[in-house]
């Protein structure tokens, strides 16, 4: 009875944490939306408050999901810190802020993969949908890099998202997509690691 109560209960506490670490992923993609439609909007205090907060949400991510990408997260989040005073001031350029923001979400969308990737093919296995949106993220900020890196990035994309889009399943068809999107996976991470 008592190994029953705290298998329930692990369970419990598993549950409760991919749905924090879910919740501060979308906070984080949200936020910096936000704060472009707040730099087009010239809103300099709600910027420069919501640039703290992204800052924030991104070292959460950094120290509760950053395997070997820490390092990176939190520069990006220190980036995001050195804009506060621009914006306070209502000089913060809304294409530099773009490119900071575009550059987070590579930074972002490959440490989500990463982490997925650090579990095998296992990791991947009902994930179609996190990856999905991951990939959507590295879409989105691909701007932030030069015109080689986003094709490159762009081909390995569409290459991996037809196998990415099977991997809900258990049965044999999932577990192929898993062997085949692994190593596309993979280069794509490494592709932001080394251009970011």
């Amino acid at each position: 009875m008592k190994k029953q109560v705290f298998a329930y209960l692990i369970a419990g506490c598993m549950l409760v944490f991919a749905h924090t670490s879910f919740a501060q992923r979308v906070t984080l993609e949200d936020l910096l939306d936000k704060a472009m439609v707040l730099s087009q909007q010239n809103e300099k205090q709600k910027l420069a408050e919501t640039l703290k907060d992204g800052s924030i949400a991104l070292e959460s991510e950094a120290n509760t999901r950053g395997n070997d990408m820490k390092a990176k997260l939190l520069g990006q989040a220190g980036e995001l810190k050195n804009l506060i005073p621009l914006a306070t001031e209502g000089t913060l350029k809304t294409d530099v802020l773009g490119k900071v923001i575009n550059t987070i979400r590579l930074v972002v969308g490959a440490n989500q993969i990463n982490n997925l990737l650090s579990e095998g093919k296992n990791g991947l296995l009902g994930n179609a949908e996190s990856l999905t949106g991951s990939l959507n993220l590295l879409n989105a900020g691909k701007e932030a890099l030069n015109v080689k890196d986003q094709d490159k990035l762009g081909t390995l994309v569409d290459a991996v998202s037809g196998a990415v889009k099977k991997l809900n399943g258990q049965d044999t068809s999932a577990k192929l997509a898993a062997s085949s999107a692994k190593k596309t996976l993979g280069k794509i991470v490494d592709l932001i690691k080394d251009a970011v």
